[in-house]
């Protein structure tokens, strides 16, 4: 990968290192790199553009933009100041959109800007496959509510166009991965994910990457495979730094429940997270009230659930006292309600406890996760459910069969997400295990179709869907021994 730029010779190989860790989403390893370019050519403009550009992750919804301003003005206290540097009239360009990217307006202004300002680097130059690849991916940077198919299809037209020439470039694989993570559009991604982890065999977002297209068709064998293997790179690279292996983490997360899907049973996955989140000191003095993404102890908590979905296995550990770790205690909280719907009285007090923790998670997102619109209507999408739920615990049948009908049409008009389901218990599949329990085998059959629509071959809803239509094929007379 050559992208053409101003740097002078020493400064070359760090750079190019850092521009292909950031289209693998290696950030603090492109940072690394962008400031030994730095260090090479004090007054190389896209070293500080590429360092940067490591603080906004757009598909993530996080931009930690003072951190990125503090680079800015290391290399000129004012963008007029920064753009006399330039070497060239398209370093000049590169400078202006980042400067957008962190300007002026709120962050939603700024990615519209920098969206703006990418298209008139691209129109100067389309060959330059590193401009037309951060255009795509700034154009998904702009669909702020989750997945908006038109925007992510504009971003795959632009980068299906240039794959052909390009099949090895990091950036056009992998945000075309990204393009087409959701089950109506995975079948498109396959080219882009056949390559991606060889394009970038040292980078274990990239190897895990892959897995976005194998999980969203219900290929449980690869998905396992994809996550091994980026925790190989992962847990290589942390022995080269004296770090111990972890269990934790999103890559183990997805490996878990692949794990789990084939039936094999992720339980060693999923103790061994516990013990490291708990035993993990930043984790458990964790200072903020929603315990980010990073946090171990909210790794391990939605590990858990799902495996306890799973499994029957629910997690049952007391977290520190205090009003911290909100997100965790939710997902807990919820664990202990699917894990008690037959019981009135638990299911209640743990719906009480995600209504509570609800409330602290909503006051707490406008400062902690600025940039997120996406998670709060996912923690009501579980409370409703939860009511549902404690409708059925309480034998009020058609009320808790007509909240579940309601709470799955909801889920259903949210953007799709990448991943496993949001929801450990996606209200479809619910829906359907307790209408096969009343009899009602065609509705229930309805339900886990609808419910493997969003999360294809998933196993709980596949084995619901079997027994609903095998049920309805003996009541019929059509199965013969």
């Amino acid at each position: 990968m050559k992208m053409k730029n101003e740097g002078n010779a020493a400064a070359q190989a760090p750079f190019l290192r850092g521009l292909a860790l950031l289209h693998n989403f290696e950030y603090s390893s492109a940072e690394e790199a962008f400031r030994a370019a730095q260090a090479a050519d004090p007054d190389f403009v896209l070293a500080y553009w590429g360092e940067a550009m490591t603080y906004n992750h757009p598909l993530w919804a996080e931009q930690d933009a003072a951190a990125a301003r503090a680079v800015l003005t290391r290399l000129g206290p004012t963008p007029a100041a920064r753009k006399a540097k330039a070497r060239s009239p398209r370093e000049a360009q590169w400078l202006d959109a980042v400067e957008a990217l962190y300007g002026n307006g709120s962050k939603y202004e700024r990615d519209f800007a920098y969206a703006d300002r990418m298209k008139v680097v691209f129109d100067a130059d389309p060959n330059d496959i590193d401009a037309r690849s951060f255009y795509a991916l700034s154009i998904m940077g702009t669909a702020h509510n989750g997945r908006d198919i038109g925007l992510y299809m504009q971003a795959a037209a632009l980068l299906e166009e240039a794959f052909p020439a390009h099949p090895d470039h990091p950036g056009v694989v992998h945000y075309l991965i990204h393009t087409y993570d959701d089950p109506a559009h995975a079948p498109l991604g396959e080219r882009a994910a056949s390559r991606y982890a060889l394009v970038a065999p040292d980078a274990g977002h990239a190897q895990h990457m892959v897995s976005h297209i194998y999980l969203a068709l219900g290929r449980w064998p690869q998905v396992e495979l994809a996550n091994r293997q980026a925790m190989a790179v992962v847990n290589g690279q942390r022995a080269a730094q004296g770090k111990p292996a972890t269990s934790c983490g999103h890559y183990n997360e997805w490996l878990a429940y692949a794990l789990d899907q084939q039936g094999k049973d992720s339980q060693t996955l999923v103790d061994a997270c516990k013990a490291e989140a708990l035993g993990d000191q930043s984790s458990v003095a964790d200072k903020s009230v929603l315990g980010g993404s990073r946090n171990l102890i909210t790794n391990w908590a939605q590990i858990a659930t799902r495996h306890g979905v799973d499994t029957g296995r629910w997690p049952a550990t007391a977290l520190p006292v205090g009003d911290k770790l909100a997100v965790a205690r939710f997902t807990l909280a919820y664990a202990d309600l699917l894990a008690a719907r037959r019981s009135p009285a638990r299911a209640e007090t743990a719906l009480g406890k995600m209504k509570a923790q609800r409330e602290s998670i909503a006051a707490a997102i406008k400062t902690e996760w600025p940039d997120d619109d996406e998670s709060l209507p996912w923690f009501d999408r579980a409370i409703a459910q939860g009511e549902a739920a404690v409708a059925l615990s309480r034998g009020e049948r058609e009320k808790g069969l007509r909240l579940l009908r309601e709470a799955a049409a909801a889920e259903s008009r949210l953007p799709v997400p990448f991943g496993p389901p949001v929801l450990a218990k996606p209200s479809a599949e619910m829906l359907g295990e307790e209408l096969l329990a009343d009899g009602r085998k065609a509705e229930a059959a309805a339900a886990f179709s609808r419910a493997l629509e969003a999360a294809p071959n998933r196993r709980l809803s596949v084995q619901g869907l079997a027994t609903a239509s095998a049920n309805d094929a003996l009541a019929s007379g059509e199965v013969t021994h």
